[in-house]
């Protein structure tokens, strides 16, 4: 199935990527580490979230909570001082959409996009559309993406959405968990046609929680982020235009 056109933007040097945060909306202190990380990044033209910046969003009733509107604040503070925030749904927060672009200044894709620098022309999405293997995960995202649930779900009543985000997270848990890990990996196969779909010579995602950095066989470079906070967890345009993995915590060259 043919994925819907992406946007191509234009990423110079120095923007940088992360994923899967999963902050915990209703901790006021679950800014922390996101507000300490773009304090080293002052320079930084562009901030890229390959998804899953909240463990769970069902709309408006999360970004009500505590945590979440400092974070919602963090990133509005990001983009008012003109740089540029570009948000990938996960599977996580797949219902980010207007309201949290028009709180934020961000621009939300819900298919990833294709970013171009100088030197690598890259797709960048969440990752989990590469385990194909998983059948079910599969259908249900198709079901919990369409059209009739994304126009309901900001218009459930706060208690009720929040409830039925955490009985989804704790359904997804103990899914996950009975799986073989055979069935939930992302598939290098999907990797290499994603890639010859968008024309592009690298891919750039998260989800997986698990750092690599290959040129596959007959296909494109593929980075796979650790999850923020691990040891490889941010992709950087570097100065030859070329992306460059290193650590959160690491010191600005």
């Amino acid at each position: 199935m043919k994925t819907p056109a992406r946007a191509e933007i234009e990423l110079a040097v120095g923007a940088c990527c992360i994923g899967d945060l999963h902050l915990d909306a209703a901790r006021g202190d679950c800014v922390e580490p996101l507000r300490a990380f773009l304090a080293t990044q002052s320079r930084a033209p562009a901030l890229v979230i390959l998804g899953d910046l909240f463990e769970a969003w069902v709309g408006p009733a999360h970004g009500r909570l505590p945590g979440a509107a400092r974070v919602l604040a963090e990133l509005a503070a990001w983009t008012a001082r003109g740089a540029e925030l570009h948000v990938i749904p996960g599977n996580r927060d797949f219902l980010l959409g207007a309201d949290f672009e028009r709180v934020t200044g961000a621009r939300v894709h819900p298919h990833g996009f294709v970013a171009n620098s100088t030197n690598e022309r890259a797709l960048l999405i969440h990752g989990d559309e590469l385990c194909t293997l998983d059948v079910g995960y599969q259908r249900l995202k198709r079901v919990l993406r369409s059209r009739p649930l994304l126009a309901l779900a900001p218009r459930l009543p706060s208690s009720f959405a929040l409830a039925v985000a955490k009985r989804l997270r704790s359904k997804s848990v103990t899914a996950v968990a009975a799986k073989p890990s055979a069935e939930t990996a992302q598939q290098p196969d999907e990797v290499r046609r994603l890639a010859s779909e968008a024309h592009v010579p690298t891919l750039v995602c998260g989800h997986a929680h698990v750092f690599r950095d290959e040129a596959l066989a007959d296909g494109p470079r593929w980075i796979v982020l650790d999850a923020f906070g691990g040891v490889r967890d941010v992709a950087v345009v570097g100065e030859d235009g070329r992306w460059v993995v290193r650590g959160s915590r690491a010191p600005r060259a």
